[in-house]
């Protein structure tokens, strides 16, 4: 490749990863260093997804499906859902949602609905092949065919006017796509995927099959097998390529080829409605069904902007806790994060934090937190002692009683406000509750309503006490089973 090509593949990754898809690749760069990190709880993962209410939503509705909870167990929670389905499959959701949601808010192009639809389809009929063959990884296949063809989804989202030429070339008879992109762009459209994959560190597998995709290795034969049976799907579901990619399917799971044509149906019918659930209703609508079936349409995710209260969630998310504390691989963290995310959407509030004292007792530090600015919040939520000042938090600690903190309302609060409480958490109302181990404080929640100006109420005070007691209450159980 001559410079001047390199430097339009080059600028075409600038701007794809730092204009068109910073959330896509801030995403990205947070859960592949949450799974990079040994030492990181599960419960951080959960913490990167609950940041997005969107994300939430979606997670929740695919893992409550039937294609990844064939037993219908109900999950009410991300940290649940982490727990129950594992890390690498929350993960694989979280990736594949924050890919879609940077396509379907993109240009509206048909060849771009295409790709989409293909990529999903594919990536779902190869997770199945994954798992029954007994893959250690499925979820990394999947990742690895839905971004096959990533630079292809990337440049037909954002390429304006250059994707109408590269378009209209296609329509022309004898030029194949490889040609028709060095004419338009100076490079394939895989260059741009294999640039993109390597910017985001995404996947071993997929870089592996990028470099080599005749390879005859199981996992990458796999993805090129599922790209080429969900391309071919498009032309019906009985033309001879696809009895040929059957076949080849078929030695590869060591199943016969009428048990696998029969799943690559089902897989198909599960696309879809994956595709739904990840908000791509266009890409769902195309991807080709057996026997001319249609698409059952997903009712929109009603997703407001901050967490209403929920009782119906409330009580689920306190079985859920009964359940991880009867778990033995349950921890600090996974409990902690459950009560986090209770009081956070089942109470209904915009933000909330928990902070541990320091062993000394004589400071207070933000171990983590949910909602809106949670990393402003978690950074100025630290205080310190001092003989002479009196302070809210050191007082509820001193003395555990929950407390709602209005000084507007309630006059005798008024000689603990300060400028550095302003400065941590702002002049709005908040709920403050004592996490009492063995009828010993150890830290505190905090939470409030301070970005959507709501007001506080007394059931959610009750919700916020209830929950700050379980988790008392629980990190007491831990406790005791460890002795």
């Amino acid at each position: 490749m001559n410079p001047s090509k390199r430097n339009s593949l080059d600028e075409w990754v600038r701007r794809v990863s730092e204009e068109e898809m910073p959330i896509f690749g801030h995403t990205v760069q947070q859960v592949v260093s949450v799974a990079e990190d040994e030492n990181a709880p599960i419960a951080e993962l959960a913490r990167v997804i609950l940041q997005d209410a969107s994300m939430t939503a979606r997670v929740l509705k695919l893992a409550n499906s039937v294609y990844y909870n064939p037993h219908t167990q109900q999950i009410s929670t991300i940290s649940r859902a982490v727990v129950v389905l594992g890390f690498t499959t929350v993960r694989s959701m979280c990736l594949s949602i924050a890919l879609v949601d940077s396509f379907v808010q993109g240009a509206p192009r048909d060849r771009l609905t295409r790709e989409l639809a293909r990529a999903i389809h594919a990536a779902v009929q190869a997770r199945t092949v994954a798992l029954v063959r007994g893959d250690e990884s499925p979820e990394e296949v999947f990742i690895a065919t839905l971004l096959y063809h990533l630079g292809d989804l990337a440049f037909w989202c954002f390429s304006g006017e250059v994707g109408d030429r590269l378009d209209t070339l296609l329509r022309q008879p004898g030029i194949t796509p490889e040609q028709a992109e060095m004419e338009v762009l100076g490079f394939p459209l895989r260059q741009l995927t294999a640039s993109l994959v390597k910017e985001w560190r995404i996947n071993d597998l997929l870089s592996a099959t990028l470099r080599n995709p005749d390879s005859k290795e199981v996992r990458s034969r796999t993805i090129t097998l599922c790209h080429q049976l969900a391309r071919a799907a498009e032309k019906g579901w009985e033309g001879g390529r696809l009895q040929q990619l059957t076949l080849e399917l078929a030695e590869i799971t060591g199943q016969s080829d009428k048990a696998v044509s029969a799943t690559l149906h089902q897989n198909a019918r599960d696309a879809a409605r994956i595709a739904g659930y990840y908000g791509a209703a266009a890409a769902a609508a195309v991807i080709p069904l057996p026997r001319g079936e249609q698409v059952v349409g997903e009712e929109e995710l009603n997703i407001p902007e901050y967490p209403e209260p929920d009782g119906m969630l409330q009580l689920r998310i306190l079985r859920e806790l009964a359940l991880l504390l009867d778990d033995p691989q349950s921890d600090f963290n996974l409990v902690m994060e459950l009560v986090l995310e209770g009081i956070y959407r089942g109470t209904g509030m915009d933000r909330t934090l928990f902070a541990l004292l320091t062993p000394d007792r004589r400071g207070l530090r933000a171990k983590f937190a949910l909602g809106g600015e949670r990393d402003a919040l978690t950074g100025s939520f630290h205080f310190t002692r001092h003989p002479q000042e009196e302070n809210v938090f050191f007082q509820l600690l001193d003395k555990p009683a929950p407390l709602w903190f209005d000084p507007v309302r309630r006059q005798e609060q008024r000689r603990w406000q300060s400028h550095q409480l302003a400065e941590a958490v702002g002049r709005a109302p908040f709920f403050a509750a004592p996490i009492v181990v063995n009828g010993r404080a150890i830290g505190l929640f905090f939470a409030d309503r301070a970005l959507s100006e709501r007001a506080l109420d007394e059931e959610s005070f009750e919700s916020f006490k209830h929950f700050a007691q379980q988790a008392g209450l629980g990190l007491g159980h831990l406790a005791q089973r460890r002795r």
